[in-house]
């Protein structure tokens, strides 16, 4: 196997010197011959194939995480801020040699184009091995069928209009067949969807056996892919947007349309709810945390607590018993490890974290990164409208100081008799679900509560204090932390042990909303049926539907029948629901919203440890992003333009 694989990365290399993003395959038939002599050896071709994912728990490569700094900050850790995607949220990427380069590879990028190249060599090649089974044999085609798809959707998402590799070119290519074209986005949007078609065909359902199949693709999954394709090219990034109207390749080809078609939305629609029936078939539900195992109460928690875990959960349940994830990564995670590299969201920062929660001896330690200061200002109030909106939240007074009482219907969320600012007060579940708050409870599982949570622990975030960002950041992104992670005092490598489980890489929840989303676009005004698929997520936030929330609290009752102010209720909808999921970038590309959101001025709390001082909003930084329309897409690089001069540059770069 190592023989047949040296072969295959000489034929790479080859490809990589004649084009980097077109590699060549020759017509050593008898090799490939050998490389698919039977399953066993197919079966590490199948693997390779699956082996390019780009790897969503690695926030210094994965773009979705530090390329920009308003969900995520990591101001006390230098080593962020010199990644590519760290120097891609300071404004210097480039054209020479790009950050996160996922068209050549490089600077924190593998190449989707090898990948691609990697299953059309098993696509071209499935037919050889003649001890497997047919019905496997079809199952293993889709399934790089689905990964060629996804890969080209990649690149589509990063880049807009891309080469479409639908075959691999022989070394007898001429120079001017390997001289590619960047095609039309809507041309791209048709090809993905139509291998994701003929893959979906021979997939099961749901994994036969999800114990030893974890992370392999199912039909659900082609499906709920194949909806957020379409939903892509219906947005507005792509559908109808002025900015690229003089994007026009040297065949006169328009490569993003000017001119908006609101039937991609109904074809979006379409796919959408096919893909949510088809989850509801294979036994897909939005997630509803169970305190109950056995018909004995496992965890000793109150209802309020049961909400909050409905809501964390939703992330970091296992596998087996979370309904509501139709796809994750095939690796656990735990302190960092699992994929083909560490999550410093799990791993890094948390290792750090926990040490200090519960140590009086380690304030050195630092965490890694922590939650931007504005997402303390995303969630809704506990009546489930924007605090801005809301008549009965006094929004101008948010950052007053005020005591946590036992009157307050807080004691789940904050100690009673701490202190802590007004704005951390009557907000919905998912605020206490996803951030750790100064002076707020940090719920872990422990050796000492038999079986039951230790509340014990409250953040303390000021300096010279124990705890979590003490001094460097306003919140932890506690929705990601398994609370069955465990905690205890002692050798400070020990005191940590975490939980692991699968990251989500598409959720029901985002389906439901994005069905909304579709919806509401397709119709003159909104109706029964968009509120539908938003409420059902918001009843297991323990929120109340749109209409009935708004109609008793927002200063503008009517918000949801207006087709405009709806689409802001979805949209902020999905940026709380899917929080810290690697979600928000993609969406706020999609939406045309970077300006409003990634020049966000970096903020946080004073850095001071007097309790007044402390809660007065400090910007940190003066230095903010001036973001551009061609922020949106990545640039390819110069040399690939050189050597083959068919290829435009991303416009605006």
């Amino acid at each position: 196997m190592k023989h047949i694989m040296r072969i295959i990365v000489a034929f790479s290399l080859m490809g990589n010197m004649s084009c980097k993003y077109l590699d060549v395959v020759p017509n050593n038939t008898a090799t490939l011959d050998h490389a698919f002599s039977n399953r066993s050896v197919m079966d590490k071709f199948l693997r390779t194939c699956y082996s390019h994912l780009p790897d969503p728990t690695d926030p210094f490569y994965y773009p979705a995480y530090f390329t920009s700094r308003d969900e995520f900050d990591w101001r006390s850790d230098s080593r962020a801020g010199n990644t590519p995607a760290g120097q891609i949220s300071r404004g210097l990427q480039n054209t020479n040699n790009p950050l996160q380069d996922y068209w050549s590879g490089g600077q924190g990028g593998k190449s989707m184009y090898t990948a691609i190249r990697d299953c059309n060599i098993f696509l071209e090649n499935a037919h050889i091995p003649r001890d497997i089974d047919e019905l496997e044999r079809a199952r293993w085609i889709a399934e790089v069928k689905f990964l060629k798809a996804y890969y080209h959707f990649f690149l589509m998402e990063l880049y807009g209009p891309i080469v479409l590799v639908k075959e691999n070119l022989p070394l007898s290519a001429t120079p001017e067949e390997t001289k590619v074209y960047r095609e039309p986005v809507d041309e791209c949007v048709n090809y993905i969807v139509q291998l994701l078609d003929e893959a979906a065909v021979d997939l099961p359902l749901a994994l036969p056996d999800p114990s030893t199949e974890q992370g392999r693709i199912s039909k659900t999954i082609a499906l709920g892919i194949k909806a957020k394709v379409l939903a892509w090219g219906a947005s507005p990034l792509f559908n109808g947007n002025p900015d690229y109207a003089g994007w026009i390749d040297k065949r006169g080809k328009q490569l993003i349309s000017s001119t908006p078609d609101p039937k991609k939305w109904e074809r979006a629609a379409v796919a959408i709810k096919e893909a949510i029936d088809a989850a509801h078939s294979a036994g897909n539900r939005l997630y509803e945390f169970n305190k109950f195992a056995g018909g004995a109460q496992t965890f000793a928690m109150n209802d309020s607590l049961v909400q909050l875990m409905t809501v964390r959960k939703a992330i970091t349940e296992s596998i087996d018993r979370n309904t509501g994830v139709i796809w994750a990564t095939q690796e656990q995670f735990a302190n960092g490890k699992g994929g083909s590299s560490a999550l410093a969201v799990l791993g890094n920062m948390l290792a750090s974290l926990f040490p200090v929660l519960y140590s009086t001896d380690q304030p050195s330690l630092i965490n890694y990164m922590s939650a931007s200061w504005h997402m303390g200002e995303l969630f809704y109030s506990n009546n489930g409208v924007p605090i801005n909106e809301d008549k009965t939240y006094d929004y101008n007074n948010r950052y007053s100081l005020k005591r946590a009482t036992s009157a307050d219907h807080h004691q789940s969320y904050i100690a009673t008799g701490e202190v802590t600012v007004l704005l951390h007060f009557f907000r919905e579940p998912r605020f206490y679900a996803n951030l750790g708050i100064d002076r707020g409870f940090f719920e872990l599982s422990t050796t000492t509560t038999n079986g039951g949570v230790s509340f014990a622990p409250f953040i303390k975030s000021r300096p010279d204090e124990i705890g979590p960002a003490a001094g460097h950041g306003a919140y932890t992104p506690k929705k990601i932390i398994p609370f069955e992670s465990s905690a205890s005092q002692g050798d400070v490598n020990k005191r940590y042990t975490a939980y692991p489980y699968n990251f989500p890489l598409l959720r029901l929840s985002d389906l439901y909303l994005l069905y909304s989303e579709a919806l509401n676009e397709t119709k003159g005004q909104p109706d029964a049926e968009v509120y539908k698929w938003i409420d059902e997520v918001r009843a297991k936030a323990g929120l109340k539907g749109v209409v009935q929330s708004w109609q008793q609290a927002a200063f503008n009752p009517d918000a949801p029948s207006n087709k405009n102010e709806m689409r802001k209720i979805i949209q902020r909808e999905r940026l709380i629901e899917l929080s810290f999921e690697g979600q928000r970038f993609w969406d706020i590309r999609r939406w045309k919203m970077a300006g409003q959101y990634w020049s966000l001025r970096p903020m946080s709390w004073t850095p001071s440890r007097e309790t007044e001082q402390f809660y007065v909003p400090f910007v940190y930084s003066q230095v903010v992003r001036q973001v551009t329309f061609r922020d949106y897409l990545y640039p390819i690089k110069d040399y690939d333009l050189r050597i083959n001069p068919n290829l435009v540059q991303t416009y605006g770069w």
